[in-house]
């Protein structure tokens, strides 16, 4: 099952060890392309997700980790970019929540995925080009697990801002497997796997199609896969399976928020104080 959840402060990505960067490295990181969102997916939020950080919020969490890095850094005798000025992404958690649900995204990739189908790589590549320009000495006082300048400004910024996220992490997997199971949902997924059979693939649901052991053969999608996934694309769309996923999802998503009150409000509470001691150290700079 492919799904993708955004949780938690980003750690940095490290690209090398104890050796100094390549000369190409340092000329600018660019990262794998995918087709645009489609406005479905641009749409697609389910309400756990106010309750989780966004992409957003968690390049604006970054950005204060940034700084105190910085700062950090500099009694270290060292110095640390900041990567300021980050714009707005679409959140797209979901993309992949239902499988492929997008034929841009059938026709080009199949079922094949990169970092760029689930959010914007900009700030990735950014990070990764830094990184490649630090020395051994730098990049250890950066990123020591123990006392590293990046890992102490993410405990400043989360103390006392944290919330146990285990039951919200468990209750978003078990409301898409309700969903699927639900009386709602059963004839649209029947109704999807008659379609698929009737374009020549049997599968169960549309995870397995997606989980076929031939699409993994090959780092780039087959004649047979570009088709499957096609394939599954349509039929979803004959079936309305994806508006119903996401209309019953949000439907038990809301019963549980209102089951679990104390814990979502709590939950809400511990985002927002997280958020607001990223801005106030984005503020004074």
């Amino acid at each position: 099952m492919t799904r993708y959840r955004l949780a938690g402060t980003a750690v940095l990505v490290l690209l090398v060890t104890a050796c100094a960067a390549s000369p190409e490295a340092t000329r600018g990181t660019v990262l794998a392309a995918a087709p645009a969102p489609t406005q479905e997916v641009r749409n697609l939020l389910l309400p756990y997700d106010r309750y989780q950080l966004s992409v957003n919020e968690i390049y604006l969490i970054e950005t204060a980790k940034d700084y105190l890095t910085r700062d950090c850094m500099r009694t270290r005798g060292h110095d640390w970019q900041v990567i300021g000025d980050r714009k707005e992404y679409t959140d797209l958690r979901n993309r992949r929540r239902y499988g492929v649900i997008e034929m841009p995204v059938a026709r080009d990739m199949g079922y094949k995925t990169n970092a760029r189908l689930l959010g914007s790589t900009e700030v990735t590549a950014q990070k990764m080009d830094r990184e490649a320009r630090m020395g051994a000495a730098a990049r250890n006082a950066a990123t020591d697990p123990v006392d590293g300048c990046y890992k102490l400004a993410g405990d400043r910024l989360a103390r006392g801002n944290e919330e146990n996220e285990d039951l919200v992490n468990k209750l978003n997997v078990e409301s898409l497997d309700e969903a699927r199971e639900s009386s709602r949902v059963a004839p649209a997924l029947s109704a999807w796997v008659q379609c698929m059979a009737e374009k020549g693939h049997k599968y169960k649901d549309f995870y397995a199609s997606a989980e076929d052991p031939r699409w993994a053969k090959s780092k780039t999608p087959s004649a047979a896969e570009l088709e499957t996934a096609e394939a599954d694309v349509s039929c979803k769309e004959r079936a309305g399976l994806v508006k119903l996923l996401t209309e019953t999802e949000e439907s038990i998503q809301k019963r549980e928020i209102r089951r679990h009150k104390a814990y979502f409000e709590s939950l809400a509470a511990a985002k927002e104080r997280h958020l607001a001691a990223a801005r106030a150290v984005i503020r004074r700079g």
